[in-house]
């Protein structure tokens, strides 16, 4: 498969993604993942950390999926691939009960070579301070995972 297949495959993957995220399709979520995949999300929110395996992981996204709004910004998503890299930069909308962040979301897939499965994932929030504070403000102090 030429780079531009494979880039092309990764990128509609995050597309279908997205949209699993979107409409709460957690099965379609885990599929994409190797059973050992890691999550990490810097900071001081209540689901920042790192999150190893698909059962963590899917207590991170079903938390993640109370705060986060994706679907106002679809069009402004931007993709740089390095190897079994893909970076993924895209609007978002934090939701707090008072606040409504809006920043850009920076994503960090890392791809097994052979499966094409995901094998972690780095989610890096432009503004990781305000992040922190919309998502303490809208989930306290419970713990994501």
């Amino acid at each position: 498969m030429s780079h531009e297949a494979l880039h092309s495959d990764r990128e509609c993957l995050f597309a279908e993604l997205l949209a699993a995220f979107g409409r709460r399709d957690h099965a379609t979520i885990r599929a994409a993942m190797r059973p050992d995949v890691v999550l990490v999300l810097p900071g001081s929110s209540p689901i920042a950390g790192a999150h190893k395996g698909i059962a963590e992981v899917g207590h991170f996204v079903a938390a993640l999926r109370m705060v986060l709004e994706t679907g106002r910004n679809n069009g402004e998503i931007s993709f740089l691939h390095e190897g079994d890299d893909m970076i993924v930069r895209h609007q978002v909308s934090v939701l707090g009960p008072r606040h409504t962040a809006e920043m850009v979301l920076r994503q960090r897939f890392t791809f097994d070579g052979a499966g094409g499965k995901l094998a972690s994932i780095t989610v890096e929030p432009e503004d990781e301070g305000l992040f922190d504070y919309v998502v303490q403000s809208a989930l306290g102090n419970a713990e994501a995972s």
